[in-house]
């Protein structure tokens, strides 16, 4: 379909020549018909019929635009000089003045070439003389109408006007574009070739800004766990060492006042508060051993003697809490690094005889886990989705796990457990300190996960997995279907 240049244009020029020939056919029609019935005189049906046959030709006319701008005007233009053709037959007949009606027909030959161009102002023209010379010859002197034909062709001169300044603006634009056309050619290839230097310049840097970020990505994770880790500490070691600066202060100042029981007392919290500060830089040593660490002597893990170097660690609190503590009788080996090991399970005894019962119950277990027998069958505090989820990973698991007779965790602070170091206050829930964010951290290094399963006024189960030592069985001297377990109880 050919585009007519400032076709948006004519599109509106021809919009507006419709709906002045519907509004002038309209008022027309309604002051005839007044005047008509003003002076009780017949209607002129020709000329209302004409008047109504613009009008509607005008409606579709109007609906054809939308489509194609060429039939729209033609139809238009052509109905409407038929209409003008029968009006000035009628007017000639009968005798009226149709002069105006020359106007009707130059104002059709103006609009028709300023819209579709000069030829079809001409065709326009040709077919206005023909009818006039026509009704010369027939109704009146020919020669009568020889000054209205050329004044007919008189307005199809702007027509031609306007082409011509259409043609030559074209030629003038596609002049133009061909300069710039070969002006953007020309500063193509310049870039192309600049784009080719820059192309091997990002090459070469591609992998160094790679790694770099990479490496901001790790720095800024690690200045994030840093701060986090800065904070907590100084609002942990804050407390105790206020104490130990308090007592100490007061023992300065008033030492003689003091009976020897009081002063066995004070000595008393300030050893303890002492502890705890010590208790706080072990985590720090051992969260440092853990981050720099590139690698580990991963090996058999002997796990009745880590947990009883556990127990020796915390012997303060197992002999002032005395709880009880009931171990498996044999353990499975599995693969890991035992002071590491020994940590994990430090920390989670520690929790449980510090937020267990009264007195603390604590029971040691394990879960040997194995695709081939389903989870029903297992014997373990942990639940069948839990078991099922560690039973999906690509190698053989052991889950270690630590049951207590607290007062249980709600899901909201089970969430806050475990939780990155950058959310620290948070996974001080109920107390549970650093301790459970270096276990993390540890189990993780180990290719291992923790977890905990908790619920209101029922106690807690805390657990890891480690791998299992490469044929890995059940142990030669493994529970009875009673599960036999050793009790201490301190």
């Amino acid at each position: 379909m050919n585009v007519i240049p400032g076709e948006q244009a004519r599109r509106d020029a021809t919009r507006l020549v419709i709906w002045s020939y519907m509004g002038l056919a309209l008022l027309a029609i309604v002051l005839h018909i007044m005047r008509n019935i003003a002076i009780q005189r017949g209607l002129n049906w020709v000329y209302l019929l004409t008047l109504l046959c613009i009008f509607v030709t005008g409606i579709f006319s109007l609906v054809q635009l939308k489509s194609s701008l060429s039939r729209a005007i033609l139809l238009f233009s052509w109905v409407t000089f038929v209409c003008l053709v029968v009006l000035l037959t009628h007017e000639i007949i009968t005798g009226q003045d149709y002069v105006n009606l020359f106007m009707m027909f130059y104002v059709g030959i103006f609009t028709l070439g300023i819209i579709l161009g000069y030829k079809a102002a001409l065709h326009y023209m040709i077919a206005t003389g023909i009818v006039f010379f026509v009704l010369g010859a027939i109704y009146q002197n020919f020669w009568h109408m020889i000054v209205p034909v050329v004044v007919a062709y008189g307005f199809t001169i702007p027509a031609k006007v306007v082409e011509r300044m259409i043609d030559q603006s074209t030629r003038d634009f596609a002049q133009i574009n061909r300069r710039l056309e070969d002006q953007v050619a020309e500063r193509t290839a310049e870039l192309a070739e600049s784009n080719r230097r820059l192309q091997a310049d990002v090459r070469a840097r591609a992998h160094i800004e790679e790694v770099l970020r990479q490496r901001t990505v790790e720095l800024e994770s690690r200045n994030e766990e840093l701060n986090a880790y800065a904070h907590t500490v100084a609002h942990d070691i804050k407390s105790p060492l206020a104490a130990i600066i308090g007592f100490g202060e007061l023992l300065e100042r008033h030492y003689t006042q003091f009976t020897e029981d009081q002063l066995t007392y004070y000595f008393g919290v300030i050893a303890r508060n002492g502890r705890k500060i010590t208790n706080i830089v072990d985590e720090l040593l051992l969260l440092s051993s853990v981050r720099e660490a590139r690698g580990v002597d991963v090996g058999l893990l002997d796990m009745a003697v880590i947990v009883e170097e556990a127990q020796h660690r915390l012997i303060h609190d197992i002999t002032e809490k005395k709880p009880e503590i009931v171990l498996p009788a044999v353990w499975p080996v599995a693969l890991g690094y035992a002071p590491w090991v020994e940590e994990i399970w430090t920390n989670y005894i520690s929790n449980a005889i510090k937020y267990g019962g009264a007195p603390p119950r604590i029971e040691l277990g394990y879960t040997l886990l194995d695709d081939k027998v389903p989870v029903e069958e297992l014997v373990s505090p942990l639940s069948p989705e839990t078991l099922r989820a560690q039973i999906g990973n690509p190698y053989p698991k052991i889950i270690f796990w630590l049951r207590d007779n607290g007062p249980g965790l709600t899901p909201e602070e089970q969430s806050r457990l475990f939780t990155p170091f950058t959310r620290l206050e948070q996974a001080r829930a109920k107390g549970h300190g650093l301790g459970l964010s270096i276990v993390r951290r540890i189990a993780e290094r180990l290719d291992g996960e923790v977890g905990v399963e908790s619920a209101v006024g029922q106690g807690s189960t805390f657990f890891f997995t480690l791998p299992a030592a490469p044929e890995q069985a059940q142990p030669a001297d493994k529970p009875d279907a009673d599960g036999d377990t050793i009790t201490e109880t301190s």
